[in-house]
């Protein structure tokens, strides 16, 4: 039984970060959100990196005397001969290259099917971000989770490199939805500490996800049973989210449903074991009520030009990070044995993240994006240093090895902050849709990672040369936007220019704009 409070007749003026205090938002209901997004989203970092997983040259042996005389690596041997009567794969196992022939003049089509996967996130992200934030948060992430399921299945039963190239771009589409509205609903459920904590150890948990993808194509004999393990993951996040989610308070409130808003606190507050609220009138960051906000739209993104400013700024840190974090993970096959560097590359992330969420919420989100920044670009640099491949760290890895995975992690670690940052600076009312705007631009970055594959055979140091560049100027542009840490989280247009200290034009031509 759960006792509920009888206050006097007074109404009481809260905002919803204060209701979920009061709820307690490091409670059972809270942990529960964050563990589901934490295996969403290494469950989508599983199925990102499942096709590299997959595209794993295996080893060969030689059936003809032709064969045996060659002296040319593998990889061009095979191409000068007949699969099947010159030679054939030493493995039992099967993967993408057995199965499809991806090898040689096809060689290719792996690059293209991540493309296609980022290509699918690009070009949906921002249309389904509309969707959730015009339909709620948890209708459309219930949808975007049942589709996933659906064509991780068909995934499964491709018959030819084709299907699997459109099935691809069908999950990348759908990834682009689920990883927006599943960060925007469980920060929105949170206090910004917690939110932050759980942003890393969901970015940790997307490399872990592709760590695993690895791991699981090195054990799995047949190429189709891969699919299964993200696919028992989403069932059951899908089950427990049905029955256990309510939309999120902010979301309700931002759209006049105050009365519904209440109710969605009251149902976290059952589950916590905390009263219930009874005459609370609820308020924005500064104190206005729903009305004032009706009639804000996507267009003051644009309109106002600290949002413009802000935007574009975010949208550039957010390619950097991508580029460097996907351009460096499509880059392990020239670093040693590719399974065991995905490993790696997986594990080392979740340390520095951990690491970073202390920094953020000590020194603040920006000059703690700036500090690992400049990590990331000091180990890139470093790597231009011939003697760093000699150097060996231990059997498998030499010193350029553990610098490149290192850049990747700060970086990665950043790509994981920039998710809260940018999320506390934008509304409610369009948080979905500015942050898809910087996703976007972060899937450009995606889109010419798996490039990386190509611009080696010309020069492995272009894709270095070319962070390098990125990271200097991102590291300018965090210097012009605001800190947040230590702020509410804004619900209307009006919050975020008083909290952040805007000019009086801005708001009055905010004011007008509503009109």
């Amino acid at each position: 039984m759960f006792k509920s409070v009888s206050l006097n007749d007074d109404v009481v003026e809260k905002t919803i970060q204060e209701c979920l205090n009061d709820t307690n938002p490091k409670g059972r209901f809270q942990l529960i959100v964050i563990a589901l997004s934490i295996l969403a989203t290494g469950a989508s970092g599983y199925v990102t990196f499942h096709m590299q997983s997959l595209s794993v040259l295996p080893e060969v042996f030689c059936l003809s005397e032709e064969c045996k005389s060659a002296q040319d690596p593998p990889e061009d041997m095979i191409c000068n001969l007949k699969r099947g009567l010159d030679w054939e794969f030493s493995s039992e196992r099967s993967n993408y290259v057995t199965e499809f022939d991806l090898y040689c003049d096809n060689k290719y089509l792996i690059s293209l099917g991540t493309t296609l996967y980022f290509v699918g996130f690009f070009f949906a992200v921002s249309p389904l971000s509309s969707i959730v934030d015009k339909m709620g948060r948890k209708f459309s992430t219930e949808l975007w989770i049942l589709l996933y399921i659906i064509f991780l299945g068909l995934s499964s039963l491709v018959s030819s490199i084709s299907e699997l190239l459109a099935v691809r771009m069908c999950l990348g589409a759908l990834h682009g939805g689920i990883s927006i509205s599943s960060f925007v609903l469980f920060y929105e459920f949170t206090s910004a500490s917690v939110a932050t904590f759980a942003a890393m150890l969901s970015s940790a948990a997307f490399s872990m996800g592709g760590g695993v993808a690895g791991l699981v194509a090195m054990v799995t004999p047949c190429w189709q049973q891969t699919m299964a393990l993200p696919a028992i993951v989403f069932v059951f996040i899908g089950v427990i989210f049905h029955f256990l989610m309510p939309e999120t308070p902010h979301w309700l409130f931002s759209k006049g449903m105050e009365r519904n808003a209440i109710t969605s606190l009251n149902r976290i507050a059952r589950f916590n074991g905390y009263p219930i609220m009874r005459n609370v009138q609820l308020v924005s960051a500064t104190g206005q009520s729903t009305d004032s906000k009706r009639g804000q739209s996507f267009g003051i993104l644009w309109s106002i030009p600290f949002f413009r400013r802000s935007l574009l700024y975010f949208s550039f840190c957010w390619f950097t990070v991508s580029i460097c974090f996907y351009g460096l993970e499509f880059n392990a096959a020239t670093l040693g044995n590719e399974y065991l560097v995905m490993m790696l590359m997986g594990c080392s992330d979740f340390p520095v993240k951990i690491s970073l969420y202390f920094l953020a919420s000590s020194m603040g989100r920006q000059k703690s994006s700036q500090l690992y920044l400049s990590l990331g670009l000091l180990c890139l640099v470093l790597t231009a240093v011939p003697q760093t491949e000699q150097i060996s760290v231990s059997g498998n890895f030499t010193l350029k090895t553990m610098l490149v995975v290192s850049g990747r992690a700060f970086a990665g670690a950043v790509f994981a902050l920039l998710y809260i940052y940018t999320s506390e600076i934008l509304p409610t009312l369009v948080r979905s849709v500015g942050m898809s705007t910087c996703s976007t631009c972060a899937r450009v970055g995606s889109l010419l990672a798996p490039l990386v594959i190509l611009v080696n055979e010309i020069s492995p140091s272009i894709i270095y040369v070319f962070i390098v560049v990125c990271l200097m100027i991102s590291m300018g542009l965090l210097r012009n936007i605001p800190e947040t840490l230590g702020r509410p989280l804004p619900n209307c247009a009006e919050d975020c220019l008083k909290m952040f200290g805007e000019s009086r034009e801005e708001l009055e031509s905010l004011t007008k704009s509503v009109d």
